[in-house]
């Protein structure tokens, strides 16, 4: 079975990317945990009577990262599961266009993981270091075990402008400040690897290259999700199936992408099947 987790906290662009979810992105064929932190009523906005649908409401602490963990960890929630796709409301999707609009979108990024990748994620960063970006990240349970390892929080040591070596990584902390959660964002990949992993992307100019050569083939390039940075353009949202809505990215062709896929009538319910029925609150 598989779970996807979606973490959210309140603001305009948050509430606009949740609805865009709930349209487009639930389906029967995975269980969908919404976790509310902080004050909000986005609950509301979810279908009712779907079985496969939680809600998890918290206080908002611990970042993203902290969050995945705290709530996968309780009474060993991820242990019922085999696979796993967790994401913010940060990014839109899924964007599929036509010609692929048959595919299931989890499958998109499951369907890369493999005995050898364990981590797969939108997008690379090579600032300050290589490291996938966590605004979406899919995992089976031998890499979610590694993520929430609290004994191999401490293994990854790297120093950054965010923390030191002595700090810990992956989904165990509770993050308390940006910058320690923007640090064990970024050792994630390496937490994978010294495990004896891999990593894997969508980002096609990562795959012009291998994974440990892209970042010295592209003179170890900024953020790609910004606007401008994806080499002198921007990334399209059909490249990476979700796209960073945050930060003002082609914001003309997002909001009009954002209004075709809405108009059409299909689902990822009627795309990747297996309607559920009644909605459980809390867990």
């Amino acid at each position: 079975r598989t779970l996807i987790m979606y973490a959210y906290a309140e603001s305009p662009n948050a509430r606009e990317n949740l609805e865009f979810f709930i349209a487009k992105g639930i389906h029967g064929l995975a269980d969908f945990l919404f976790v509310f932190n902080g004050e909000t009523d986005a609950d509301s906005l979810l279908p009712v009577g779907k079985h496969n649908i939680k809600i998890v409401k918290r206080e908002n602490k611990c970042y993203d990262l902290g969050t995945i963990g705290e709530v996968l960890a309780k009474d060993a929630l991820w242990k019922g599961y085999k696979r796993f796709i967790t994401l913010n409301a940060s990014i839109r999707g899924p964007f599929l266009p036509t010609y692929s609009s048959e595919n299931c979108w989890s499958d998109i990024f499951l369907s890369r993981i493999t005995d050898h990748v364990k981590l797969v994620g939108t997008s690379m960063n090579c600032k300050p270091y290589q490291h996938v970006q966590s605004m979406l990240l899919a995992t089976d349970d031998i890499g979610m075990g590694i993520l929430l390892s609290p004994s191999l929080a401490d293994s990854v040591e790297v120093n950054d402008v965010f923390g030191s070596a002595s700090d810990p990584t992956g989904f165990t902390p509770c993050y308390a400040a940006m910058g320690q959660a923007i640090h064990g964002e970024m050792g994630l990949t390496e937490l994978i690897r010294k495990q004896g992993y891999e990593v894997d992307v969508l980002l096609t100019a990562f795959h012009a290259e291998t994974p440990t050569t892209y970042c010295e083939a592209n003179a170890h390039p900024e953020d790609i999700l910004y606007e401008g940075k994806y080499y002198g353009s921007n990334v399209h949202p059909y490249e990476l199936v979700f796209i960073k809505a945050n930060r003002n990215i082609d914001p003309i062709l997002l909001a009009s992408m954002t209004r075709w896929h809405l108009k059409q009538k299909d689902s990822a319910w009627d795309v990747c099947g297996g309607r559920g029925k009644k909605r459980v609150d809390g867990m």
